[in-house]
């Protein structure tokens, strides 16, 4: 990783209230170069595949305190391994029941996007998880 990209990354880490420690900027490098919605294990596997040593149970660490942080966004699926994707803007997600490629939707009506019945507290985030055929698939079959 090139030194004005070290930088960068340690900066919005600095910014996100977290040490710029070597794993956590590895990480977060690595979420972005992956992009996409991406497991932990899929982060572990392209720092492995860079030479990097971090254990796999500091990646998943790593990846909870970046979504503590608000610096990486958990991509709320359905079943099976959770995925992380680095945070921009607030969306909901897309996910196609034949090839399970999971899309950004963007959100319409601003975070929070629905607004519960009742006085339950104060709501902080809000996800719709659309589920369906994408458009490639429904081309393909």
């Amino acid at each position: 990783m090139d030194v004005r990209r070290a930088a960068g990354l340690s900066r919005r880490l600095r910014d996100g209230g977290l040490r710029a420690t070597g794993p956590r900027t590895e990480v977060l490098g690595a979420l972005e170069d992956l992009g996409g919605h991406r497991t932990a294990d899929e982060v572990y596997d392209l720092l492995s595949t860079r030479g990097r040593r971090i254990p796999r149970s500091s990646v998943y660490n790593v990846l909870a305190s970046l979504v503590g942080a608000g610096l990486a966004l958990t991509a709320d699926a359905g079943p099976g391994a959770v995925l992380y994707e680095v945070a921009g803007e607030w969306h909901h997600h897309f996910v196609c029941k034949v090839c399970h490629r999971v899309t950004d939707v963007p959100c319409a009506a601003g975070k929070p996007c629905l607004t519960p019945s009742g006085d339950i507290g104060v709501v902080d985030e809000a996800q719709v998880i659309f589920r369906g055929t994408c458009a490639d698939c429904l081309t393909h079959s």
